[in-house]
């Protein structure tokens, strides 16, 4: 707002009574209307850079959907009937750009081990609306290990999405805190 330091009154001398600067707004109804209006255009375009919409985690994929690793950084996980174990080393994961290894196990209704699947790693960072990027996983004997790379500490969803040779997709979330 400009404020009116001057008026159109010729200045007395000797007199106590201090000027005192009033805002130049319109008057009346217009004004409250107009605050009113600018401050709810400023609510809708706040809430649309923020992305307040449902969240990935009202959606079933934020932090807080996942399996929870446990103290030795290992977490199971069943869907679509393949059983899904992520195990992250080094335990507790690290954060910062410093590169883990995340091992993938991932066994049928059977209990036998799964081969020849395609398993891809997704970190993502939700409070942050961060992605870690997407690792495809090579096999390792009866499991599958991929490059974690988890930009900073925090708070990290890992889904591993197993896409077996047949049958159909898997996709298991993880809760990562990473330090």
């Amino acid at each position: 707002m400009t404020w009116r330091t001057t008026t159109t009154e010729p200045a007395a001398q000797d007199t106590e009574a201090p000027r005192r600067a009033r805002p130049r707004t319109r008057e009346g109804a217009a004004r409250p209307a107009s605050v009113v209006g600018v401050a709810l255009a400023g609510v809708v375009l706040m809430a649309g850079m923020t992305g307040c919409s449902p969240s990935s985690a009202a959606a079933g994929g934020g932090t807080g959907s996942g399996t929870k690793l446990d103290a030795g950084c290992t977490g199971t996980r069943t869907e679509a009937g393949l059983e899904v174990t992520l195990e992250v080393s080094p335990c507790p994961a690290k954060g910062g750009g410093a590169a883990g290894t995340a091992t993938i196990t991932v066994k049928d209704a059977a209990g036998k081990a799964v081969e020849g699947a395609k398993v891809e790693i997704n970190p993502e960072m939700p409070n942050m609306k961060m992605k870690g990027g997407n690792q495809s996983a090579t096999a390792n004997g009866d499991a599958y290990e991929a490059k974690l790379v988890l930009g900073m500490p925090g708070d990290w969803l890992v889904t591993v999405v197993v896409t077996p040779a047949s049958g159909t997709a898997a996709s298991a979330a993880f809760d990562v805190k990473a330090e």
